[in-house]
């Protein structure tokens, strides 16, 4: 399917079970995790050289808490995709955990279908216009439309919509100084799960 501009501020996509979107054209799929290690190739801070799409081909996120594909390290219900060229950011937001996604990158290099499963709820297509999807005004990595420090941002625009299936994510584990706790090889310690 593809879907038309949606009204204001979203849209139900009036389909169940496995929801195929096409004509898309987005070099940028965001995955809210709140952290820089969680799914690193897709989270929020997609200013970071890491955010690189992989070859053109059809790839699946995991329903687990693998560190580098798994869905159940969102921190919020929500999926984002856009060009950072353009100025429009298109969101998915789901009203139970996503437990599937798949997208298709084509030769050139962007996003031209996602798969997602409604799992029996509603999913929601919105749009939010943003003037320029790079700019970083506190140099954090995180675009100022995807900070949830910054007014106006998508992040803060759906955050009081969670799922009817509790918060889904993967907390940071912290020292009491405020610091990460990681482990001898570098690796940063997290607690997984619904929380």
């Amino acid at each position: 399917m593809i879907l038309p501009t949606p009204a204001a501020p979203f849209q139900r996509i009036k389909a169940f079970g496995d929801i195929v979107i096409n004509g898309l054209n987005a070099d940028t799929l965001v995955l809210q995790t709140g952290h820089p290690d969680l799914l690193p190739k897709y989270n929020e801070y997609t200013l970071d050289s890491d955010h690189v799409l992989p070859a053109a081909g059809t790839y699946s996120l995991t329903n687990d808490y693998d560190v580098n594909t798994g869905i159940r390290n969102l921190e919020r219900n929500w999926i984002a995709l856009y060009d950072s060229a353009s100025s429009i950011v298109d969101f998915y937001l789901q009203t139970y955990r996503p437990e599937k996604l798949q997208f298709t990158v084509s030769a050139g290099g962007k996003i031209t279908q996602i798969v997602l499963n409604s799992r029996n709820g509603i999913i929601y297509h919105g749009q939010l216009i943003y003037s320029n999807l790079t700019r970083d005004s506190d140099s954090d990595l995180i675009p100022d439309v995807l900070d949830s420090g910054i007014s106006g941002s998508l992040t803060n625009f759906i955050k009081h919509h969670i799922s009817v299936d509790g918060t889904p994510g993967t907390k940071l584990v912290l020292l009491s100084s405020g610091n990460e706790i990681q482990t001898s090889n570098g690796s940063t310690i997290f607690v997984r799960g619904s929380l």
